[in-house]
Parts: structure tokens; sequence; C-alpha cells
């Protein structure tokens, strides 16, 4: 009687931790070796700040305006190569390249990946997927600055074109065939900004300081999630080609972004996402 008592309990207490964070139950495989969801990984602090980031660590919020400012950017950036009017490296216009939406729950991945203040060096996280992406893609950048009056929506243009600018080393003949292209040539990040498949985004940007010989430096942290991911090796970044004549089906031509395919969503239309086991503050 008490043994089996013993046994449904841990059995009960098993099911209601799997239930509560169910990032757990997400983990990714590389090359047969199995790695933990970051989520589940920062489980004990929650997805707080990490201890390194010292007491000045702060969440930089995001308003829905920030949000649409960010969407709005890769829309623009992502149109402007589509349609051709990106003249640097001469780069050919996209037949299939797709609008972007945001998603707040790969917003909530990158706050926790954010929360653990590793922004110099930058270093990518390895399990950020969702039930609905099974590869997500990221993009990390940081400022770090002797002033602490740091201007959010200026760093936000600062960061995001920091990425794109990378289109000032991209071969266009690479469009078609994404490959490693050794230490020297960092074009990644462009090519995930523009990746035609990836059609969400999620961002989220933490703030912290750091004393080098004897100076203070504000650091600021953007992390952007990609869904689903990009840059695979050996695919195209996108269909070259007539702009939006080559749209997957169910979509047509965006009549705002007519490079582009799919409608345009406001993200105050966006649906909200709660993770129940911990809130950021």
């Amino acid at each position: 009687m008490y043994e089996f008592v013993f046994k449904f309990l841990v059995l009960c207490l098993t099911q209601v931790t799997a239930l509560q964070n169910h990032y757990c139950q997400l983990p990714c495989e590389f090359f047969n070796k199995t790695v933990a969801h970051t989520v589940c990984q920062r489980e004990n602090e929650k997805c707080g700040p990490d201890p390194k980031c010292g007491p000045d660590f702060t969440i930089l919020n995001l308003t829905d305006d920030d949000r649409q400012y960010i969407l709005d950017i890769h829309n623009y950036l992502r149109n402007k190569v589509a349609i051709g009017h990106e003249d640097r490296g001469n780069q050919p216009r996209a037949s299939n390249m797709q609008s972007m939406k945001y998603n707040k729950e790969l917003e909530f991945n990158a706050q926790c990946w954010a929360n653990a203040c590793n922004g110099n060096p930058l270093v990518h996280d390895r399990c950020r997927r969702t039930a609905k992406y099974r590869h997500v893609g990221q993009n990390l950048a940081y400022l770090n600055s002797t002033n602490p009056k740091i201007n959010k929506i200026k760093a936000i243009k600062d960061l995001l074109l920091l990425w794109y600018d990378e289109v000032t080393i991209f071969n266009s003949s690479w469009v078609s065939d994404t490959q490693n292209r050794g230490p020297e040539i960092v074009v990644g990040h462009y090519t995930q900004l523009i990746w035609a498949d990836s059609t969400e985004i999620g961002c989220a940007m933490s703030y912290y300081t750091e004393t080098i010989s004897s100076r203070i430096w504000h650091q600021i942290i953007l992390v952007c999630n990609y869904g689903p991911g990009g840059n695979y090796l050996g695919r195209p970044v996108y269909a070259t080609g007539k702009p939006a004549s080559k749209c997957p089906e169910g979509l047509t031509r965006n009549p705002f972004y007519r490079g582009l395919c799919g409608e345009s969503v406001n993200v105050k239309d966006v649906a909200n996402y709660t993770f129940d086991v911990f809130h950021f503050e």
C-alpha cells in the first residue's frame, strides 16, 4: 500500500515538472548528441540574469512600437533586395522572398538568452527550437559605450544595419549556394536577415555593465531569433527572378512591399505568448 502510494506520487510529480517547463521536452540533436533547450538549461535562473551580468543588469523590454520598428526594418530591407534596389554587390532580385511577421515566443526564447549576458565575445545558444519550428536561426549583436545614455531605438537601428551591411562583401553569385566562406568573410547575419523562407522574427535586448581598466562600459545585447531558420549549407538564400513571381502556394504579392510574398501583420494583432513557469520583470 505505502509502496504503491510512493511510486504514484513520484510519477505525478514527474508529470507536473514536465508540464511546467515544456521546453525540457524540446531538445536538439547535433551529430548524434542531444543538447537541452536554452530555456531548460537556464531553468534554475528562471531565464533571469546570469551571475556574471552584475548588479546593473536590466531587461530592455520592447514595446509594441519597438517590435513594429524591428519588423518594419526587416521587411523594408528584404523588399529592397527583392526588387533589385540593393546595388552594393549588384544583388539579384528575388522571386520568392516572403514578408516577415512578429512572433512573441521567439522573443521569449531570445530574451532568455539575452539575459545570459554573453556579449563580449558574442556566443550563440545551441538549442532554441519551438514546437512550430525545429530549426530557429539567430542573429546576435552588442554595443558598448562609456556613455550611459544609450538611445534604445538608435541602438536597434544601428545593430540591425550592422547585420545588413555585410551585403558590402556578399558576392551576388553566392545567392544560389550558401556556404561557409571562411573566418575572414562574415555574411551569415545578412543572409539570415534576407533568407526567403524565414517568415517570423522575435527579438530581445538586455543591458549590463563591465568595468575594464577602471572604466565602466555600458553594454547592450540584441538577440533576434528567426523561424524557420535559414543559412542551410548548399541551399539558395532566395530564388532569383521577377519579384514575387514565385510566391509559395497560397501567398500573393504584398500590397505594400511589392517585392515580397504574403500579407503584412501589425505587431499589435500578434498573439501574446505566456510561459506559466516564470515571467520576465
